[in-house]
């Protein structure tokens, strides 16, 4: 038996791509699809069927995947902590995140985590798009609102709320409002995106006016009421510096909106190695610091 062979093909199956799976083991493609083209020789078989977008099992290769997958993560699990044990974890670790997830939480644990780990490369991609965590090699990810996906492993790491915001100067000119209804008769700053929760929309329709201004930004809509053009809906850490400095104002209305959790996503427990292991770790102690 090719282990390697073996080890190949069971990430082309769970990347779904050969391109995928040539970026998680850091090998040329032309390396991935020679050795499996290789391992289906060796076995007298087709064990994938290829097309330009993307690949499926055979009967044959599914029989294969569910004979060896669990083996091969023995044997890289058996490896990897040893190396573990030895204080050297190495590899790449690719993470997402929302636009709006903390920076100041994102760099302490950058800090801490790359100090401890110096053999491990992070990829970083911050974006407010639910991005394909199996398509997309994504091996952890910071998801608000309740993740879905068949598979997911998912761990609530913290709860945050949400308040509106407005400039003081914006409150003097047009007056505060005393209810959610009233806010109809004012400029609204709201958040939106393509994948967007109904609790981030919740301003978005009151009365018959829409909203002034819609962005996936939380920080350009703090920065548009700040800049008195508006109230904004915003998570409280969020507004919190600039209302302790007075630059924005919290506005006394109940939107019952309650607390929104933040989560923890992976893709699979058993696929989840040590190096994602213990950055998850690092992740939700920094966030629980802060």
């Amino acid at each position: 038996m090719d282990i390697d062979q073996a080890r190949i093909f069971v990430q082309v199956v769970r990347s779904q791509s050969f391109t995928g799976a040539a970026r998680q083991l850091r090998l040329p493609k032309s390396t991935v699809s020679a050795r499996v083209r290789a391992l289906e020789l060796r076995l007298g078989t087709q064990l994938l069927k290829r097309t330009t977008r993307k690949i499926a099992m055979t009967t044959e290769g599914k029989a294969y995947f569910e004979a060896v997958a669990h083996a091969v993560d023995s044997l890289i699990d058996a490896e990897t902590a040893l190396a573990g044990e030895a204080g050297a974890l190495s590899g790449v670790i690719r993470f997402t995140a929302p636009l709006e997830f903390s920076l100041q939480s994102l760099s302490t644990a950058l800090k801490s985590f790359c100090a401890k780990h110096p053999n491990i490369r992070l990829e970083i991609l911050l974006s407010n798009e639910l991005l394909d965590m199996v398509g997309d090699n994504i091996d952890l990810a910071i998801r608000s609102g309740e993740p879905k996906g068949r598979g997911m492993v998912i761990r609530k790491i913290a709860t945050f709320s949400f308040g509106l915001y407005a400039s003081p100067a914006y409150l003097n000119a047009n007056g505060q409002p005393a209810s959610r209804q009233a806010l109809a008769q004012h400029a609204v700053l709201a958040f939106g995106t393509r994948n967007r929760d109904g609790i981030l929309d919740a301003i978005a329709d009151l009365g018959s006016k829409s909203p002034l201004i819609v962005s996936d930004s939380f920080q350009q809509l703090k920065e548009l009421a700040m800049a008195d053009m508006g109230i904004a809906l915003l998570p409280d850490p969020f507004g919190e510096q600039a209302l302790m400095e007075g630059k924005l104002t919290r506005l006394d209305i109940d939107l019952r909106l309650g607390r929104a959790p933040l989560y923890l996503v992976y893709p699979s427990r058993r696929d989840m190695s040590p190096r994602v292991r213990a950055f998850a770790e690092c992740l939700t102690e920094a966030l629980a610091t802060e």
